[in-house]
């Protein structure tokens, strides 16, 4: 599987909503949550946010899975947002602190294909962080990727 590392050498800090997700039906849920942002109009302002304070390459929309790279619960909080370092009033924040991830070019086939074919066979073993989607504009390519949260294998 086609990816590349990149280090991100400060706390990534999200604005957004956070949405109660049960694990087992996610594939169905996510995109309907995405669907509803933009009829909502929540889209287009995390879209408006994006470009003000650009900063690194995680520079479009986000879904922020759960709070570690392996979701074990049975429900866990899909957070969409956009990485932006000031306070937006009708949004939540989080900030994750992490530097090292693997980016995996077309979100669909990198959930499929992670744990079998990315990190088993490289240096690096997963990061106890959320997985993040990063949904860029429809020029840029690759049009998603996923970022994954990983620290060196001992």
């Amino acid at each position: 599987m086609e990816h590349k590392i990149e280090t991100i050498p400060f706390e990534l800090t999200i604005v957004g909503k956070g949405y109660r997700v049960k694990t087992n039906e996610a594939f169905q849920t996510i995109p309907s949550l995405w669907d509803h942002a933009e009829k909502s109009g929540l889209m287009q302002q995390l879209i408006d946010l994006s470009w003000e304070q650009p900063k690194c390459t995680l520079e479009g929309l986000l879904g922020v899975c759960g709070r570690d790279a392996t979701i074990t619960d049975e429900e866990f909080v899909y957070f969409m947002g956009i990485r932006y370092d000031g306070e937006v009033s009708n949004m939540e924040r989080m900030v994750i602190s992490h530097d090292t991830w693997v980016i995996i070019p077309n979100i669909d086939e990198a959930w499929q294909q992670l744990y079998s074919q990315s990190l088993p066979a490289s240096q690096y073993k997963l990061a106890n962080f959320p997985c993040i989607e990063c949904y860029y504009p429809p020029t840029h390519h690759p049009e998603n990727e996923l970022w994954v949260p990983v620290v060196m294998k001992s």
